[in-house]
């Protein structure tokens, strides 16, 4: 038996949802489904029956309910025991980054925290994932941190801001666009725009869904990282979405960049909000606090 499926079970029996226990559990409705039929199937009983379009537990879905809380219970305890005497004995902290983040972080921060530590902590960096898949590596504590996009889920981690800015549009000097020196969302009604994936960067999602909505609708194009934002703009002879760190780029193909005065992004260092910090976990986040910029 999977031992997910304990905390997949918990979080059923708790939203009463399986689009809202999927959605802490960050995965899909239908697997969710799937894992609760297998456990069903292994345990030989059903556990849950439909109900006016919901469900109920059954007498052996409330059986298996009661021991599922304490087993997700003291599986946190134990996992939380064995990562703090695991921190102890190797000093590492492991922190996984969202695509594109050190771009506006400074490079050298994690290095820096490496070489004076006070606690002989060492940031062990892995490779960079989109923010869904970082969010993943903290909720099954593969990871200890991570740096990645805003807005974060509160209800699941503890988080502090480090950047924050707005996003801008970047148009060739003939656009009447160009000629202004601020914009908002509702000013590129009727465009053809790139922007990044939104189902990969959460602010890109958060902040540009009214784009394709009502009265400020767009075309939007996407692309998985800023340079195929850039490439769709200029193929498709359109405006682009981008952030501060990427003007240039589009500076060198001649397109003029306009803050877009109500569009933000920004990110966070995240961390379960369960988590006991030890000395060197709060000398981290005390040493990335140093490094926080906010233009907006």
């Amino acid at each position: 038996m999977d031992m997910k499926v304990f905390e997949y079970f918990v979080a059923l029996a708790r939203t009463k949802s399986y689009s809202r226990a999927a959605h802490e559990l960050y995965i899909t409705p239908q697997g969710l489904s799937s894992a609760i039929k297998r456990l069903e199937s292994s345990m030989g009983v059903s556990l849950v029956n439909p109900s006016n379009g919901g469900f109920e537990l059954t007498e052996y879905g409330r059986i298996f309910h009661r021991y599922a809380q304490t087993f997700v219970l003291d599986q946190t305890s134990m996992m939380n025991e064995i990562n703090d005497l695991a921190r102890r004995k190797t000093g590492n902290i492991f922190v996984s980054i969202t695509v594109g983040l050190m771009n506006s972080f400074p490079r050298n921060a994690i290095q820096d925290f490496n070489e004076t530590s006070t606690t002989g902590a060492h940031v062990m960096v892995s490779r960079t994932v989109f923010d869904e898949a970082c969010e993943r590596s903290l909720l099954e504590r593969r990871c200890d941190f991570a740096l990645m996009n805003d807005p974060v889920d509160h209800k699941v981690f503890s988080s502090l801001p480090l950047f924050r800015d707005t996003m801008y549009v970047c148009v060739r000097p003939d656009s009447p666009l160009a000629q202004r020196t601020e914009l908002k969302k509702c000013d590129l009604a009727g465009q053809t725009v790139s922007c990044l994936t939104p189902t990969e960067f959460k602010n890109v999602r958060e902040e540009l869904r009214p784009l394709e909505e009502g009265e400020s609708c767009c075309t939007l194009l996407y692309g998985d990282e800023m340079i195929e934002v850039l490439e769709l703009a200029m193929q498709n002879d359109c405006c682009a979405i981008t952030l501060r760190p990427h003007i240039p780029i589009f500076a060198k193909e001649d397109f003029v960049a306009i803050p877009i005065t109500d569009a933000f992004w920004g990110f966070s260092l995240a961390w379960r909000a369960d988590r006991v910090l030890s000395p060197a976990d709060q000398e981290f986040i005390s040493a990335m606090e140093v490094h926080r910029v906010m233009y907006c």
